[in-house]
């Protein structure tokens, strides 16, 4: 490696130096705007991933919160390759009957009317076929003046245009104003500026009202949907709502006829102890985006559920949605998609994600006593540390300290692979709020996997402070 390629700095992982980001060199100059670390995947079995070099590391966020299943699973490759032999790519054509097979699972598990299902390849096509599906349901409807999408600032709905445009983030969509579509956003529920006094769910509805404020200022008749994810983003990433936030938000979303999409591409398949996170305030939305823990990783795949009120009006209408992808509905992908449903029910993986959060968030004032995290959050097997330079001023460590970078290749040195943002050194000066540090092991992972997982990451917060103090 080190050999081969052009090393960005000095310093390796075994050093507890910064780890080396690689230049482009040899066989990388091919790939296009990626800059990879210099620990080279060689395989993934259970929850470890393996390097070149036979050192073994536990995959503790699952990627970006893809992997609900173990690594390497006999039954996802066993499924997969059947379908492989029969068919891969469903000739549109010719009707496809595991899309059919498909979706009957997915209407099983799915809360509500949710019943109906389109398909698609991932999350970012997932949110901007919700957008434009709530844009002609409203046509269908008659609303031919609503097309405004509102969502919370400070979220995160993926990379393509419109679902930028929803995210509101300033970093990522700088380089791209004016193509990006200018909605409105409001505020989204955080505990963090909530007032002495006033409880958890006063505070949900005080947060949820924003939306009516942001609905009556664009204009009731211009508005289709409001979308936004269970737990909060941004700063307040894995922030869980009260109840009655998202039971406001429902409300309000019904009374002026605004469809409301729920972005579930993290918090569905299980990975907060429920299928889905919505289930958890007793709240069905018209219409819930989903994408990575829908087949774990192993066949790009995700989908947009559709509620039985919306499907009914396309249907009396005889309109036809006007999109399509050209790798929806692939064979490949609803085999994988099936395999998932099966495994979570057959190996009880909901019950053993709520078994293992109890664990998981035993952890909790440990990691509190640290110096520099000020809070720990989170729901089902999805925990998110808040990570400061200072717990008085909730400031992160200046760009040029690196912390980030350093956090991840002390992480790796003690055999830690966790998803990194990037985003401190990007962050805005007016944000004076910590850095997310991410902990979504598989569902199936044991109390045993999960000490071994904290107790690394109590290790690496030891080292990281010792280097920045």
């Amino acid at each position: 490696m080190a050999d081969s390629r052009e090393q960005a700095q000095d310093g390796g992982i075994g050093s507890g130096r910064l780890a080396n980001i690689l230049r482009p060199h040899g066989d990388w100059r091919h790939a296009f705007s990626y800059h990879p670390m210099d620990v080279v995947l060689e395989r993934a079995d259970g929850i470890y991933l393996y390097d070149r070099d036979g050192r073994r590391y536990i995959d503790a966020s699952g990627g970006p919160f893809v992997m609900n299943l173990l690594h390497n699973h006999p039954r996802m490759k066993a499924a997969i390759t059947r379908q492989l032999e029969r068919f891969a790519y469903p000739h549109p054509t010719l009707a496809n009957p595991e899309r059919a097979e498909y979706g009957r699972m997915l209407a099983e598990i799915l809360p509500g009317s949710l019943n109906v299902s389109y398909l698609v390849s991932g999350g970012s096509e997932a949110v901007e076929t919700a957008f434009k599906l709530a844009r002609q349901a409203q046509l269908v409807r008659g609303n031919r003046d609503k097309y405004k999408i509102i969502s919370v600032r400070d979220s995160y709905h993926g990379m393509t245009l419109a679902a930028l445009g929803a995210s509101h983030n300033p970093v990522s969509q700088r380089h791209f104003v004016p193509m990006i579509p200018q909605w409105p956003h409001i505020r989204q529920y955080s505990d963090f500026d909530r007032p002495a006094g006033v409880s958890r769910e006063e505070w949900g509805v005080h947060c949820a009202q924003a939306l009516e404020t942001a609905i009556h200022y664009e204009g009731p008749q211009t508005v289709a949907a409001f979308i936004a994810t269970p737990h909060g983003c941004g700063p307040d990433y894995g922030v869980v709502p009260p109840v009655s936030y998202w039971q406001t938000i429902r409300e309000i979303c019904d009374r002026y006829e605004v469809l409301l999409i729920a972005d579930e591409v993290v918090t569905g398949f299980g990975r907060t102890g429920r299928w889905f996170g919505m289930e958890h305030f007793g709240v069905v939305p018209d219409i819930m985006v989903l994408g990575k823990g829908i087949s774990s990783g192993y066949v790009p795949l995700a989908a947009v559920a559709v509620s039985d009120e919306i499907n009914e009006a396309f249907l009396q209408s005889r309109a036809h949605f006007v999109h399509g992808f050209t790798m929806g509905g692939h064979g490949l992908a609803c085999a994988a998609g099936k395999e998932v449903i099966s495994i979570i029910r057959d190996e009880g993986l909901l019950e053993n994600c709520r078994r293992q959060s109890e664990r998981l968030f035993s952890y909790r004032e440990r990691l509190l006593q640290r110096r520099t995290v000020a809070d720990v959050r989170g729901w089902g097997l999805f925990l998110v540390a808040e990570v400061v330079r200072d717990k008085r001023t909730m400031e992160f460590f200046e760009p040029e300290q690196q912390a980030e970078r350093l956090f991840q290749s002390l992480a790796l040195k003690n055999g830690l692979v966790l998803y990194g943002t990037l985003y401190g050194p990007r962050r805005q000066p007016a944000f004076r709020r910590g850095l997310p540090i991410w902990i979504s092991p598989p569902l199936s992972v044991t109390g045993e996997q999960v000490d071994e997982i904290m107790q690394r990451l109590e290790a690496t917060f030891e080292e990281w402070e010792a280097a920045l103090f």
